[in-house]
């Protein structure tokens, strides 16, 4: 391993300063806008903002790279995303604040996208599987780590901004200096949103609902875990947990679903999610051991769905396409992260903070019908035809390109309709693509 990662050790210390400070910024602003008299509707406007941002990012941000390279553009990011935390810090207007946190999800877009495509390229077919994993581990604890940051000093005050754009500022350093050569600019994922529904609606149903989910609980959690009495070290240890709970579980759910099948394991963490919601929300002004111990339930039930929603997907086609499609979701993923903040606060204004995981719990409640009802319509995928599961953070498209089912090069155009039609047995990989191609039979 260590072998695999020298010669991305400048980006992968990069990387972890960069999520550091994206992880202390998320929990920071909901505190600090509730701090500052925000209501719940513009507190979740901060999330939707993100995420529309992130979007954007998304779509323009290669052609940046691909003009001015990958340090130079990397550079250029770092600079930008470090306004945002120190116009936060200097004047508290929600209008203003909704203009900075789109700012900084259009930045870490194009930053994400040149650490993955990045990545990508100094990976071979037999060792894109290990830096996925070495990558997506950094992620999750280096979040934690940025999370843990936020007892530091006073939310109230203006040391935490501080600290956050000196660690945009720092990130841009190891890769400002780095010998090794960048890579060619990353390629744009054709995305055909119209197929991949017809491929499985059950998959862009369940990362639709995802999003509307795991954004609502990054924008707003903090400002639950305050109204709940929380001191600063309880908000930090709620947030903590449930991210580590997520965190341990991701592999041992996609070893289960590599076994018992995708859709049964996704009914029963969703059931799950669902009830931990629940119960947080009716656990709302109780005892704070009660209130940490369902948030680290809720986040093992809860952060594993998106990984396995995309594994179910890619069960579902060739190699060539598992980089579309894993794209196409992501965009599904982050229109509901749009959605999902702003009912979030909508539900919270009119029923009290608790109605933050009773809004996860409904949707983590349609996703477990969704997938009931989808599994009663269709066959079960033989065993063989399945793909090993493969644990994806939430980046951008470029990261799917680390996917070891993405191996081969990815298709910039739609299905081609090659295999026969399916037949009435159980399906296969060529059934799902030969389905997939007709828009009025949906497959999954």
């Amino acid at each position: 391993m260590a072998v695999l990662l020298r010669p991305v050790v400048a980006l992968l210390l990069a990387a972890a300063i960069l999520l550091a400070g994206n992880g202390l910024q998320a929990v920071l602003l909901p505190l600090r806008a509730n701090i500052n008299g925000f209501t719940q509707l513009e507190i979740g406007l901060l999330g939707s903002s993100y995420y529309l941002g992130l979007i954007i990012g998304c779509l323009t941000t290669p052609a940046i790279i691909a003009r001015v390279g990958h340090i130079r553009a990397f550079v250029a990011f770092t600079a930008t995303a470090t306004i945002a935390p120190l116009v936060h810090a200097i004047w508290s207007d929600p209008y203003l604040w909704w203009a900075m946190r789109g700012l900084n999800g259009l930045c870490f877009a194009g930053l994400a996208m040149g650490i993955e495509s990045w990545l990508t390229g100094t990976s071979t077919p037999e060792t894109r599987g290990r830096l996925l994993a070495a990558y997506t581990f950094l992620n999750l604890t280096v979040v934690t780590c940025g999370i843990q940051m936020l007892s530091l000093a006073d939310p109230a005050g203006f040391e935490l901004f501080s600290l956050i754009a000196i660690l945009y500022s720092l990130a841009a350093v190891p890769v400002a200096l780095t010998t090794t050569p960048a890579p060619a600019a990353p390629a744009t994922a054709h995305l055909n949103l119209r197929w991949l529904w017809s491929l499985s609606p059950a998959a862009v149903l369940g990362c639709f609902l995802t999003g509307l989910a795991n954004a609502a609980f990054w924008s707003l959690s903090p400002v639950y875990a305050r109204a709940n009495g929380l001191p600063l070290t309880g908000i930090v240890s709620f947030l903590t947990v449930a991210v580590l709970a997520g965190a341990v579980t991701q592999w041992p759910a996609g070893w289960l679903s590599d076994r018992i099948g995708r859709r049964k394991l996704l009914i029963g963490v969703a059931l799950m999610a669902a009830s931990a919601g629940a119960g947080l929300c009716l656990a709302s002004g109780g005892a704070h051991w009660l209130v940490l111990g369902l948030g680290a339930l809720y986040g093992a039930a809860a952060f594993p769905v998106y990984s396995v929603t995309v594994a179910h997907a890619n069960d579902l086609v060739e190699k060539r396409q598992a980089v579309q499609v894993s794209a196409g979701l992501l965009l599904v993923f982050s229109a509901g992260a749009i959605c999902g903040p702003l009912a979030a606060s909508w539900v919270m204004s009119e029923l009290g903070p608790g109605a933050l995981f009773l809004h996860s719990a409904a949707a983590h409640l349609m996703i477990a019908v969704v997938m009931l009802v989808h599994k009663s319509l269709r066959p079960q995928l033989p065993q063989e035809t399945k793909d090993a599961f493969v644990n994806v953070p939430n980046g951008t498209q470029a990261a799917f390109e680390l996917d070891p089912r993405g191996e081969a090069t990815p298709a910039t155009e739609g299905p081609v309709v090659e295999a026969p039609a399916p037949s009435a047995g159980a399906p296969t990989k060529s059934d799902a693509d030969a389905t997939a191609s007709k828009p009025g039979q949906p497959h999954s």
